[in-house]
């Protein structure tokens, strides 16, 4: 008779199927310590802020979000992880659901680490130094012209839609449709609060207060608008490159679709590129001392320059690109979950849901992408790509990029969706300024 196999096969094997299932990119072991650890902090009332303790807890967080992001058939398809790791812990903030010492540790912990200028350094710099300098030309250059056309066409639909709604078109303009395309809150909104402040001579908060829901309802509606520009892409695959943005250039290494291994030869390029990105926003943020331009326009136009003038040398491109796709696959889901936390607000973002607010921003949001989608193939780009880097316009902030850019599975166009932001902002901000004073 032929022997039984031993027992410990059976369990290894186990064992191995367990092993072999994540949540997110955490194996299921990790991941059911890191639930338990969270569980014990909580209930010791003292949940550590450093960053040790907060690299395990926000990542078994945002994983166990996009875990079931992913697993609802119609959410998934409009970007479902990113959706509710924005506003799902919002909303449990808000109803005192997520425990006190959570969120008071995760708060700590963003304000004292600076998370999201971390993450925008690494990926948006590295992926700058990374990308073939003639790529990054056309990319930039050419995005510009579908970016004009399409803030136009969203100008104009926005005006009509709102008029047929009977919102005065001054209202209209200047308090729903720049704000959508300022760039986002701390580098686009607040700049235009206090010039519109200035000139009513107002309360700074009162315009704020008005203006915050509808950025905040501007991104949500510009996750979705990419999470179902990515399903068309899927579907349509003639529509997408990918990835890639410009049609027949030779594009980013660090393709959306990519996710082997990169290759380390040396492994002190990586430290050394992740030293000079911080090296650049430090400079970055010594400059805006003296401009009065945001730290992260700044870095954004010193990096696109550096790259062209070829400074950068090979190692620190190698390096740089290993260190864009670390931040870029294990940081992203954390940030966009602390975002939530901290950051997102949900009693404006409810309080922007009346009909003829919400309509005129979801037509605006999918103008921008439509436009760009129709114009992509006159300026041989990709449409799918052109329209989730239009719809980049009404995000907010860097923040917002990173969860448009999530849901629509090109996070590896950062650094247009970027130029996208902060210069399309910063555009529309000073022109809205500059017109401002001529109608009130």
């Amino acid at each position: 008779m032929p022997e039984e196999p031993p027992a410990v096969s059976c369990e290894n094997s186990l064992w191995q199927r367990i092993a072999g299932y994540q949540v997110g990119i955490i194996p299921c072991p990790l991941y059911l310590v890191g639930v338990i650890c969270l569980a014990a902090f909580v209930a010791s009332g003292n949940v550590p802020s450093d960053l040790c303790i907060m690299a395990v807890l926000l990542p078994v967080c945002a994983s166990t979000l996009a875990e079931v992001g992913y697993r609802i058939p119609l959410l998934r398809s409009i970007g479902g992880a990113v959706i509710l790791n924005t506003f799902l812990p919002s909303a449990l903030v808000f109803y005192k659901i997520m425990p006190t010492v959570m969120v008071n540790s995760i708060t700590t912990f963003y304000k004292q680490s600076n998370f999201l200028y971390l993450f925008v350094a690494a990926v948006v710099v590295g992926s700058i130094f990374a990308m073939d300098r003639k790529t990054l030309l056309t990319n930039i250059f050419k995005i510009f012209s579908p970016l004009a056309i399409s803030s136009l066409a969203a100008t104009a639909v926005g005006l009509v839609v709102g008029a047929a709604f009977g919102l005065e078109w001054r209202h209209t303009l200047f308090f729903i449709l720049v704000p959508i395309m300022a760039g986002g809150l701390g580098e686009g909104a607040i700049p235009l609060a206090i010039g519109y402040a200035s000139f009513m001579h107002t309360s700074q908060s009162e315009i704020i207060g008005d203006i915050l829901p509808i950025v905040a309802m501007a991104n949500v509606c510009a996750v979705v608008t990419a999470g179902m520009l990515n399903a068309l892409g899927q579907r349509r695959p003639t529509f997408s490159g990918g990835g890639g943005l410009v049609i027949g250039s030779k594009d980013n290494d660090l393709d959306a679709a990519d996710t082997g291994v990169l290759f380390i030869s040396d492994i002190l390029s990586p430290a050394i590129a992740g030293l000079s990105l911080l090296t650049l926003y430090a400079v970055s943020v010594a400059i805006e001392r003296y401009v009065k331009l945001p730290a992260p326009l700044i870095m954004l136009i010193l990096a696109i320059f550096i790259k062209i003038l070829k400074i950068v040398p090979p190692t620190i491109e190698s390096g740089a690109r290993w260190v864009c796709r670390f931040f870029s696959a294990v940081c992203t889901y954390p940030l966009i979950f602390t975002v939530g936390v901290v950051l997102t607000p949900w009693k404006p973002l409810v309080e922007a849901f009346s009909p003829a607010i919400c309509i005129t921003i979801f037509a605006t949001v999918l103008t921008l992408a439509a436009a760009g989608f129709l114009v992509a193939r006159t300026c041989h780009m990709y449409p799918i790509e052109t329209a989730i880097i239009a719809v980049c316009h009404a995000g907010s902030g860097g923040a917002g990029d990173v969860a448009i850019l999530t849901a629509g599975r090109r996070l590896n166009l950062m650094a247009t969706a970027q130029v996208s932001t902060k210069i399309g902002g910063f555009v529309t901000v000073t022109l809205a300024l500059l017109c401002f004073s001529h109608f009130y």
